[in-house]
């Protein structure tokens, strides 16, 4: 009787070890894989910061139409963009430009 319990357990043991290994060997991909917990965070990671980028465009985007529209309806505001951003002036208005690097250069503080 007692041999054969320790032919059982000799035969039990490869078996034992068997199932280790694969434990193992299924949590070591579980983990670190391809498609494993840490390659799930990253991603998870990287899906919030794209979301991040992509709502800063859409709030960029939203300004852009705005100014189109502004563009295309006010012409207030048209006028003032040439002005400030061309130098346009009116028909028969004068410019005068003064030269604030000189005039700094002549009397420091």
């Amino acid at each position: 009787m007692a041999s054969f319990q320790r032919a059982f357990q000799v035969r039990k043991r490869p078996f034992f070890l068997l199932f280790i290994l694969c434990f193992l060997l299924l949590g070591f991909f579980t983990f670190f894989g391809d498609k494993g917990i840490l390659h799930l965070l990253k991603l998870k990671k990287e899906l919030a910061r794209i979301k991040e980028v992509n709502l800063k465009m859409e709030e960029e985007n939203q300004k852009l139409r705005e100014e189109i529209w502004r563009l295309k309806q006010d012409k207030r505001y048209l006028e003032e963009i040439a002005r400030k951003e061309l130098g346009m002036v009116k028909e028969g208005e004068l410019l005068y430009q003064f030269d604030l690097q000189g005039l700094k250069e002549e009397h420091p503080k």
